[in-house]
C-alpha cells in the first residue's frame, strides 16, 4: 500500500451535521422509563454524550424526587414556554412574549415555544379515525409536521418584524422554536422526526433513545428545507375534513 496515498475522509455523524446545520438537540430526561418503556441506556448513547461541539447541546432535566417539576427550564437556563398546538397557540404565545420583551433586559434568559410533533399528529389522528375511510388514513401524521412548517415560517415573519427588531436591539433574547418528540414517538420515530425538522436556528429533543438511534442511524445531509406549499395544501385537506390546525391549541385550552 503506497502509505502516501491520503485515506478517505471519515464523513461527519448525524449530531455535527444537525449543528453545522444551526440545529441544537436537547436530551429529553422528562419522562421516566417506565413512562416510555425504554430500556436502560446503551453505548451509543454514551459516545453521543460525549461529542462536545457536534453533540447534545442542552437537557430538559427529569423530575424531581417525589415527582417534582423541575420547572420549565433547561438545564442551561432556557426559559421553556408552551407547548403550543398550532398557530392560534403560537400567536397568543407571541403576543406575550413580545410584551415581555419590551422591558427585558440583556440578562435576560433565552426563551425557547415547545412544539410536540407527536402531541399534534395524536390529537388529529384521533379526529380521523373518528371519520373513517381510506381519505382520512391518508392524513394521518402529517399534521405535526405540517404545523411546524407553518410555525417556522411565522417565527421567521414575526422576529423581522419592526417591533421585535427593535426589542432584540435593546437586548432581549430571540425566542425560537423547540421541536419535542415527545410523548408518543418511539426511538425510531423520533429519529425520523429529528430528521425533518431541522431548521435552522431551532432546537429538537429527543428522548434518550431517540436521540441514540439519531446518533448512529440518522441520516443528515442538511438543514430542512421551509415547505410552506405543501404545509398548506395538507392545512387545506385536513380543513377538508373539518379539522383546523388553528383550532387545536384552542381545543386544550382549559
Amino acid at each position: 500500500m503506497d502509505t502516501l496515498t491520503p485515506l478517505p475522509i471519515r464523513p461527519a455523524g448525524p449530531l455535527r451535521r444537525a449543528a453545522a446545520a444551526r440545529v441544537a438537540v436537547w436530551l429529553d430526561r422528562r419522562r421516566t422509563a417506565a413512562e416510555t418503556g425504554e430500556p436502560t441506556l446503551g453505548p451509543g448513547l454514551e459516545a453521543a454524550l460525549g461529542g462536545a461541539a457536534g453533540g447534545v447541546q442542552d437537557l430538559l432535566p427529569p423530575p424531581a424526587p417525589g415527582g417534582r417539576s423541575p420547572g420549565r427550564l433547561s438545564a442551561h437556563g432556557t426559559r421553556i414556554t408552551g407547548p403550543v398546538h398550532g398557530p392560534a397557540g403560537y400567536r397568543r404565545l407571541m403576543r406575550r412574549l413580545l410584551s415581555e420583551a419590551a422591558t427585558a433586559s440583556p440578562a435576560a434568559r433565552p426563551v425557547a415555544i415547545e412544539y410536540s410533533v407527536p402531541a399534534v399528529d395524536a390529537l388529529v389522528d384521533a379526529r380521523l379515525d373518528l371519520i373513517g375511510g381510506w381519505e382520512a388514513k391518508a392524513m394521518r401524521s402529517r399534521a405535526g409536521i405540517a404545523g411546524a412548517h407553518l410555525l417556522y415560517d411565522m417565527l421567521l415573519r414575526d422576529l423581522s418584524s419592526p417591533r421585535w427588531a427593535e426589542a432584540i436591539d435593546r437586548g432581549a433574547p430571540a425566542p425560537y422554536l423547540l421541536w419535542s418528540t415527545q410523548p408518543g414517538a418511539g426511538p425510531d420515530r423520533g429519529a425520523d422526526l429529528a430528521q425533518r425538522l431541522l431548521f435552522p436556528g431551532t432546537a429538537v429533543a429527543l428522548s434518550p433513545r431517540a436521540l441514540e438511534a439519531f446518533a448512529q442511524h440518522g441520516v443528515v445531509t442538511g438543514p430542512t428545507a421551509l415547505d410552506l406549499a405543501e404545509a398548506l395544501r395538507v392545512a387545506r385537506v385536513l380543513d377538508w375534513f373539518g379539522l383546523r390546525l388553528d383550532a387545536l391549541d384552542v381545543q386544550r385550552a382549559p
